[in-house]
């Protein structure tokens, strides 16, 4: 049998070892390289990543909280019950749709920044007195109502993600309800 030379085992794998760390480092700054190039260059053009489901949510959950703020302030006040009921369940269904909303964010590891409540929609609530306070609360509501859908509908043409492609169709089929709704109460009132 040989005998080995255990200095020579030592440097042999000292060496192996110190080969295969290089290995490793190389790659990984080889791949860090193409992501980053991937990120900032797509097809030679300068490209900066956006999330464009957190842009429209955002945007989104703004309407939402004027939605709820207008129509908390609305039931407060001296109006028939057919619009008190509708302020009832719009508060509801935005908030529902808020927490589905979140449970999909919080899955998908993204933060929605919180927003401002616009104070131009509160004062419309505030500032009238009962009939033409019912008439913009109404088409206050009806806008919003839009512009969610709007937003929704970009959404889903936008994204690739099916979680929100999902989300935006079943909560537009939900608004597009209660739009409807308050379409209805606006002709029997006028």
């Amino acid at each position: 049998m040989r005998k080995s030379n255990p200095k020579r085992t030592l440097h042999f794998y000292l060496i192996l070892c110190s080969m295969a760390l290089l290995t490793v480092i190389s790659c990984a700054f080889t791949n860090k390289e193409e992501e980053d190039n991937l990120m900032t260059y797509i097809n030679g053009k300068n490209y900066e990543y956006k999330n464009i489901e957190a842009e429209l949510l955002a945007k989104f959950n703004e309407k939402k909280l004027n939605l709820i703020t207008i129509s908390a302030k609305e039931r407060e006040k001296e109006i028939p019950f057919r619009v008190k009921c509708l302020a009832t369940k719009l508060i509801e269904e935005q908030s529902k749709i808020n927490e589905m909303i979140n449970e999909i964010t919080s899955e998908k590891l993204i933060i929605i920044p919180c927003i401002n409540i616009q104070n131009n929609c509160i004062q419309v609530v505030d500032e009238e007195d009962n009939d033409i306070l019912r008439n913009k609360y109404l088409e206050t509501v009806s806008n919003i109502l839009k512009s969610q859908i709007q937003d929704l509908t970009l959404l889903s043409q936008t994204t690739k993600d099916i979680d929100f492609k999902i989300l935006a169709l079943q909560t537009i089929s939900k608004l597009n309800t209660s739009l409807n709704e308050v379409k209805q109460i606006i002709t029997i009132k006028t």
